[in-house]
């Protein structure tokens, strides 16, 4: 009976501990299998959508840079305006359309007549009035050492041109930091009078232009420059059209009445009044004449999105070429629409006012 009851106990425990059967554990493998593979699925797909939403937000945000920068420029353009070519700045703005006969192949520049900055000190300001006695006229300034040097270090040298006040502009002929004074090459006439505080402005012509050169850019990424500076990436596109009051000969003769020009002939100022193929080089259609000017910018992103594996992600529905003002990219040199949508981009448009220019 002992001997029964020992052996009903063991087979018991045999029973017990004979483990899973391979059809248990096949079971478990593939249960544990989908497990994972759904987790790496979502770990992937959202590691894609994070680089898809940094690579956005940069495009975005060198999208907004650039409209900023060249927004102010524009607004700023023909400030103390010199009435002489200034570099590349013939007038204050200087448009430079791709194409002035038809639609664009590439993108557009404008160079435009601004004053330079300092980023050392608060401004550039008169020690002492000018002229010294009343009546007479202006041929040198009067600036503290530490400024002249600092207009120095922004570009001043002969023949620059400098305005006072933001109202006169005359070419520079010598500069005597040690004396503190800047002999103008030609003199301010009577009854001019800038007391010791106002402010000199530097005059410098600044040319935005894209740029494809991996060597200024810093990648394989197109960027706006300024000047041949980089000032954001990943801008591949600047198209410009221009609205004028004045330059066109059958509306009030030609002559400025503050009222935008109506190119199109429809009623009222709309888009079409907003000219994109021109050179502004023959009157009365100049660029002393433009009032507002329309910037289209279009930024690409600056790397490819990368998948989880490290393999480049194309965009999902992509859309073709971006037409922006006169320009199909379709129609560029060496386009290739594959290529073309493998990068994401977005489009800013912003018309801005020209508040010097023709004054």
């Amino acid at each position: 009976m002992r001997h029964r009851e020992i052996a009903i106990k063991s087979g018991a425990r045999v029973r017990q501990e004979k483990g899973f059967s391979l059809i248990e554990l096949m079971t478990a493998v593939a249960i544990t299998g989908i497990i994972v593979a759904a987790g790496f699925t979502v770990l992937t797909s959202s590691n894609k959508a994070t680089n898809a939403t940094d690579q956005l937000a940069g495009t975005q945000q060198s999208a907004r840079l650039a409209m900023e920068l060249l927004a102010r420029d524009i607004k700023m353009a023909g400030f103390g305006s010199a009435g002489a070519a200034v570099g590349a700045c013939a007038m204050p703005i200087a448009p430079g359309d791709n194409n002035v006969a038809g639609n664009d192949t590439g993108p557009d520049q404008v160079s435009l007549l601004v004053p330079a900055t300092s980023n050392t000190v608060t401004s550039w300001d008169l020690a002492a009035q000018a002229p010294a006695a009343a009546g007479s006229s202006i041929t040198q300034i009067s600036l503290t050492t530490a400024n002249i040097n600092d207009m120095v270090s922004a570009g001043m040298a002969a023949g620059s041109y400098i305005s006072l006040g933001g109202m006169p502009s005359v070419p520079v002929s010598t500069i005597n930091a040690a004396g503190q004074t800047i002999t103008l090459a030609s003199s301010i006439g009577a009854p001019a009078f800038f007391p010791a505080g106002t402010p000199v402005y530097l005059l410098q012509c600044v040319t935005y232009a894209i740029s494809n050169n991996p060597a200024t850019c810093g990648s394989a990424a197109p960027c706006l420059t300024r000047n041949g500076q980089v000032i954001a990436e990943g801008i591949e596109d600047l198209q410009l059209a221009y609205a004028c009051d004045g330059c066109v000969a059958a509306i009030n003769g030609g002559i400025a009445d503050g009222t935008i020009d109506n190119q199109a002939g429809a009623a009222g100022f709309d888009e079409a009044d907003f000219v994109t193929n021109n050179a502004w080089a023959t009157p009365p259609m100049t660029a002393d004449k433009i009032r507002l000017v329309q910037v289209s910018l279009v930024a690409r992103q600056v790397g490819p999105e990368m998948g989880f594996s490290g393999a480049q992600v194309k965009p999902v529905n992509t859309p073709g070429p971006i037409v922006v003002s006169d320009h199909n990219p379709s129609a560029d040199a060496g386009y290739n629409l594959s290529n073309y949508q493998q990068w994401r981009r977005r489009v800013l448009v912003r018309t801005v006012q020209t508040r010097n220019l023709g004054l």
